[in-house]
């Protein structure tokens, strides 16, 4: 069985590392990218089924920018934005702006692999 490929897209190293073995041993394949250009570069080379997305990336590059940059860099794929904000306004923006989730870092790892899967089998 083939397993659904991730991108996650996250500036903190070591939270990047935990989602990334976490995800891993959760029967995910896993690619990471630093922050949005090497994101789009990412998504071009290895087509994650999802990208998960931090909110607040540095530079200015996070948020709806980068999901509408992903989404237009790599139709159809989906975005799932990560988050510490939890501000109900942000979700709004990440929403409208194509992204299929709004998780709030820290969200336990079942969890959030189930999210993943859950987006992934709806299409």
């Amino acid at each position: 069985m083939t397993r659904p490929r991730v991108l996650i897209v996250e500036d903190d190293p070591g939270l990047r590392l935990a989602l990334e073995h976490g995800l891993d041993a959760e029967g995910f394949d896993v690619a990471v990218a630093p922050d949005a250009d090497a994101g789009c570069a990412r998504a071009a080379e290895v087509r994650p089924h999802l990208v998960l997305l931090d909110w607040g990336l540095p530079n200015g590059t996070g948020g709806t920018a980068a999901c509408r940059r992903l989404l237009r860099a790599h139709p159809p794929g989906q975005v799932v934005m990560l988050t510490g904000r939890s501000e109900r306004e942000a979700e709004r923006e990440a929403l409208a702006a194509g992204a299929r989730a709004f998780l709030t870092k820290g969200i336990p790892l079942d969890a959030l692999a189930a999210e993943l899967r859950r987006l992934l089998a709806s299409g």
